[in-house]
């Protein structure tokens, strides 16, 4: 284990944490060296994607705006590995990186924690058969909140009483709830959250506010 993650810093260009969680040195963006790494079998990798869009649309399948986002890996034995170029595709539910113009790098959850993008906590579960990436936004020792993402795809239409040509991924969220290990939707209202807090009006009133920021 120690030698493939010697491997994987000198390939990927990730840089580990030390145990006082200070930079061993300068995090650098993900290159065409992580494309050697996809070609073997690693904890990380779930290879590279080239792809040729067929059909331009409105909007974007990827979580955040832009490429250029710190993230840290977080692994199952608690090392920790940082990055400057990654994504998280909400159609496929995987985070990326994008290594040129046309390919995509694909990390998988094989013994990660979390990612933690821009100082926001992503863990993956199955949900409903699937697996799926979710927000974590809040936890206590009985229950963890998430925020879980949709994406859905309007098509376009030529009616031009639609004013909707072209087709437009559009990104929806919701919260959700773990306990026991089951996840369920949670609704935003006071009587579902008084029943986490004791039954604590003023706590269930700023947790709710707390939530809605995230």
């Amino acid at each position: 284990m120690k030698t493939f993650f010697n491997i994987l810093l000198s390939l990927v260009g990730l840089t580990m944490l030390g145990q006082t969680k200070k930079m061993v040195n300068e995090s650098s963006f993900v290159n065409d060296k992580i494309f050697s790494l996809s070609k073997g079998n690693t904890i990380f990798s779930s290879g590279t994607t080239f792809y040729n869009p067929v059909k331009p649309a409105e909007g974007s399948v990827h979580l955040f705006k832009s490429w250029k986002n710190f993230g840290v890996i977080e692994s199952i034995d608690d090392r920790k590995f940082s990055i400057n170029n990654i994504n998280l595709n909400l159609e496929r539910n995987r985070f990326e990186s994008k290594i040129s113009e046309d390919s995509i790098f694909t990390f998988n959850f094989n013994n990660i924690k979390m990612f933690v993008i821009n100082g926001k906590k992503f863990k993956n579960y199955y949900h409903k058969g699937e697996s799926r990436v979710f927000q974590l936004l809040y936890e206590e020792e009985s229950y963890e909140i998430f925020k879980g993402f949709n994406l859905q795809l309007v098509k376009g239409s030529v009616n031009p009483m639609l004013n909707r040509s072209t087709d437009k991924y559009v990104q929806k969220s919701a919260y959700y709830i773990r306990e026991n290990d089951l996840i369920r939707p949670l609704l935003l209202k006071k009587k579902n959250i008084l029943r986490l807090v004791d039954n604590d009006a003023q706590k269930a009133k700023e947790l709710i506010e707390f939530l809605k920021k995230q």
